[in-house]
């Protein structure tokens, strides 16, 4: 899937991670890269990315740092980001996400990882950015939620339906197992049921259907 027509920028100190980064990501989307975080809240300002990739360790400050100054800008908040670790740390994946990381992955991390992140992101942040005109002519951001169709709730179970709809809104198997207070062994079985009742196979089927299923016909007009 070819989505040029989306900015990400990639923001990290280290030159040789923007470039690994970069060209995993080249062939579907366009970048910008920033070294400092000072660079990349212009950047943000002025490019307005569709997306954040953001690492550790910046030129001139840490990326928790960054991910602070962009939440406290109105202007730019609301652009999603990913956060990319050194290392795995379930304090520091907490601290990150609760000062506004969209997701957190840890180096190595496999490339369709990283790719089925971003479109999962870019998905939900599209839904939730649905403008509707309001009385008096100005514009209300819509809090809209794709809803699971009657006939894929009649094969699953009430839990099962409700992961569905959760993958839909872009929550991740941590983020599910968080939302329904079960254990990620838990959200992957149950993961594991419905892809056996809808027939698919894969380790990324399930994702696919719901993007494919799911968000792609919500956001048709």
């Amino acid at each position: 899937m070819n989505e040029i027509a989306r900015n990400i920028l990639l923001v990290d100190g280290s030159a040789p991670f923007i470039k690994q980064v970069s060209q995993l990501l080249i062939p579907y989307y366009g970048i910008y890269t920033a070294l400092s975080a000072e660079e990349a809240l212009l950047a943000c300002r002025e490019q307005l990315p569709d997306l954040i990739i953001c690492g550790e360790e910046l030129r001139d400050t840490g990326g928790h740092h960054f991910i602070m100054a962009l939440r406290d800008d109105p202007r730019i908040a609301h652009i999603p980001l990913i956060f990319i670790a050194n290392r795995e740390s379930r304090e520091d994946m907490r601290m990150t996400m609760n000062l506004g990381a969209d997701d957190y992955l840890v180096q190595p991390f496999k490339r369709q990882d990283l790719l089925l992140s971003i479109r999962s992101r870019l998905s939900r942040f599209a839904i939730f950015n649905n403008m509707r005109r309001v009385a008096g002519g100005g514009l209300e951001t819509v809090i809209a939620i794709p809803l699971v169709p009657d006939a894929l709730q009649d094969k699953l179970s009430k839990t099962e339906a409700r992961i569905i709809k959760l993958i839909a809104e872009g929550k991740n198997t941590r983020e599910i197992a968080r939302e329904l207070y079960v254990s990620i062994k838990t959200v992957e079985n149950h993961k594991y049921n419905i892809a056996q009742k809808l027939g698919l196979t894969g380790r990324n089927s399930l994702t696919e259907y719901v993007i494919k299923n799911i968000i792609q016909p919500y956001k048709r007009p």
